[in-house]
């Protein structure tokens, strides 16, 4: 069993990185994105650990306890009133960057026109998302491979539901 589930995470790595013999990675074409689409997971939430600061407003977010690899991230964003309201993407930003984007007005970080990208930067556990007080974040969406399930003898006739019946071959090929 440690060999299969060795297997298991090797496999999806090869796929998601494009380590496979092919050279293709997720999404890239049809039989990499079936190889691994039943990993496929979102979670949406409004709720955020809220903090203000002087120069920007702060949402903190942890991430899902199954997540593998984050595919994509949107934000519902409006105005303080609630608002014309948008949907964007986030700026990823490393922490030693994103006060330089704070400062910056010329930066899509600040709300002009009813538009504004979120500032992200990473955590330990997740991410914090920064707006510049004159927007507020409504929503999130965080689309994401899980980690697959561990195989088990527990119940050893229980379906396996991970990956499709074609990847097993290669799977049992990784383990040997």
């Amino acid at each position: 069993m440690y060999w299969i589930n060795q297997a298991v995470v090797k496999f999806v790595k090869d796929r998601f990185n494009g380590n496979a013999p092919k050279r293709t990675s997720y999404e890239q074409n049809e039989k990499r994105t079936r190889d691994l689409i039943n990993l496929l997971r979102e979670d949406k939430t409004n709720s955020f650990v809220y903090r203000e600061h002087a120069s920007y407003d702060e949402y903190e977010y942890t991430y899902p306890e199954d997540m593998m690899f984050v595919l994509n991230e949107d934000v519902l964003i409006s105005d303080n009133n609630g608002g014309h309201l948008m949907d964007t993407c986030v700026f990823e930003c490393t922490a030693d960057s994103f006060m330089y984007r704070v400062n910056n007005k010329l930066t899509d970080f600040h709300y002009r026109f009813h538009r504004a990208r979120p500032l992200r930067v990473r955590t330990k556990d997740g991410f914090r998302l920064l707006t510049d007080k004159k927007y507020k974040i409504n929503s999130y969406t965080l689309g994401y491979l899980k980690i697959p399930a561990e195989i088990t003898n527990e119940d050893p006739l229980k379906e396996y539901t991970d990956f499709e019946d074609y990847t097993w071959l290669e799977i049992t090929k990784i383990a040997a």
